[in-house]
């Protein structure tokens, strides 16, 4: 090649780094600079200007806009290499139109020998500027949701309040019939008829005596009837204002954002309690239940509202099991072990109810899903949702049905 031929060669080479759309600067260590590209020209001369600089000095302009960058530069010992690779630098115009606005450059800075620095930026303003939007949006969404919660949180506590004092009602109306109860009088009157029967009979005659006594016969069965399809009514009733009330429980929650407030929680003492809660609901229904706890205490972080939340949902769940087992015979049995493990704590439940088979298995856990007639498919989602707000898994398994079932938590420490 001529020479002739290479210095054509170097000079459009030179002239393509002159034209790229970045900045490329050449600066000794003192900052002086050497020379500078087009685009060099376009981005910094108006900051130079700004701050009232020449514009003959790289270090003067990072001294004022990005000081950090000059420090890993001036602190930079080796005699050559990378010093910064692709940092973001926001920059603050201080003048014109513009005045008040950022532009924000990528920059990147080689130490070509012991005098010789290379400075390339990239504007990368557009792009800021759309992540600063997104990020204002995101905030305003969030803002806008947080509105929306605080409002529908009011309206759940409005509801929740409204459930409650509809369900004091229907207890109210439960206790008056059980306590006004005309059917006993009945029954007293009918004995005293029939006891007197004979008297009776001669004064108004046989007939008439025996048809007064089919008439109070009548009267109690229709009265037994209408009690019955009442406290049947009053029971529904209880049960639909105690779904309603799980819900709103749970819509709480989402409304709070499942934000779990932790703390030091004995979980030995937490499955106590929670089964002494339903120590008397065992002994009235016959259920045998067996409880394994460690010696010593055991201790998670957590909340320990939302955990006794969930353990007391377990054990009812497992209530329920065994109370409709096919052979109403067979001894009702619930147990629960308590165990602690290399990084973990375990918590199981077993009982020897109705059980699952595989399929019915796989849907558990599946929000609406539920194998009871009045039940909501929402206990066990929430309970998931806790344990794993708590750094832990919570499963489901069972040999099939009628062979019991066994739930198991475990938390990872």
């Amino acid at each position: 090649m001529s020479i002739a031929t290479s210095e054509s060669h170097v000079q459009r080479m030179l002239s393509i780094i002159y034209q790229i759309p970045m900045g490329l600067i050449e600066a000794d260590m003192e900052g002086s600079i050497t020379s500078m590209n087009a685009k060099s020209v376009q981005l910094l001369m108006p900051l130079f200007y700004s701050h009232g600089f020449r514009g003959n000095n790289i270090n003067e302009l990072l001294q004022v806009v990005a000081p950090d960058i000059l420090e890993q530069v001036s602190n930079f010992t080796r005699p050559n290499g990378n010093i910064i690779k692709q940092q973001r630098q926001e920059i603050a115009l201080q003048s014109g139109r513009d005045e008040g606005n950022e532009i924000c450059l990528l920059f990147t800075v080689d130490k070509l020998d012991a005098n010789s620095l290379t400075y390339i930026f990239d504007d990368v303003t557009e792009l800021y500027n759309k992540e600063k939007q997104l990020k204002q949006m995101m905030q305003d969404n969030a803002t806008e949701q947080l509105n929306k919660f605080e409002i529908a949180s009011g309206l759940l506590h409005d509801i929740g309040n409204a459930v409650v004092g509809f369900g004091s009602y229907i207890t109210k109306i439960k206790r008056s019939i059980e306590q006004k109860n005309d059917i006993s009088s009945l029954d007293n009157l009918k004995g005293f008829i029939e006891k007197n029967q004979a008297a009776i009979g001669g004064a108004i005659g046989e007939k008439k005596a025996n048809a007064i006594t089919d008439l109070l016969n009548g009267v109690i069965a229709n009265q037994e009837n209408n009690l019955t399809d009442v406290r049947t009514s009053i029971t529904d009733q209880m049960k639909i204002i105690s779904h309603i009330q799980e819900i709103l429980n749970i819509q709480r929650q989402y409304v709070k954002g499942h934000y779990i407030e932790r703390a030091s929680v004995n979980l030995r003492d937490l499955v106590n309690d929670a089964v002494s809660m339903l120590a008397n609901t065992f002994e009235k229904r016959g259920i045998s239940f067996s409880l394994e706890l460690p010696a010593g205490i055991v201790h998670i972080k957590g909340d320990r509202t939302k955990l006794m939340q969930v353990f007391l949902n377990l054990l009812k769940n497992s209530v329920d099991s065994v109370m409709h087992m096919a052979d109403e015979n067979t001894l009702k049995q619930i147990r629960l072990i308590l165990g602690r493990g290399e990084g973990k704590v375990a918590v199981r439940i077993q009982d020897n109810g109705k059980g699952f088979d595989q399929a019915t298995g796989a849907k558990l856990f599946t929000r609406g899903y539920t194998t009871k007639t009045e039940g909501t498919g929402l206990g066990l989602v929430n309970c998931k949702s806790i344990i794993e707000g708590h750094n832990g898994t919570i499963t489901l398994t069972s040999a099939g049905e009628g062979k019991g079932a066994t739930c198991t938590v475990i938390f990872y420490l």
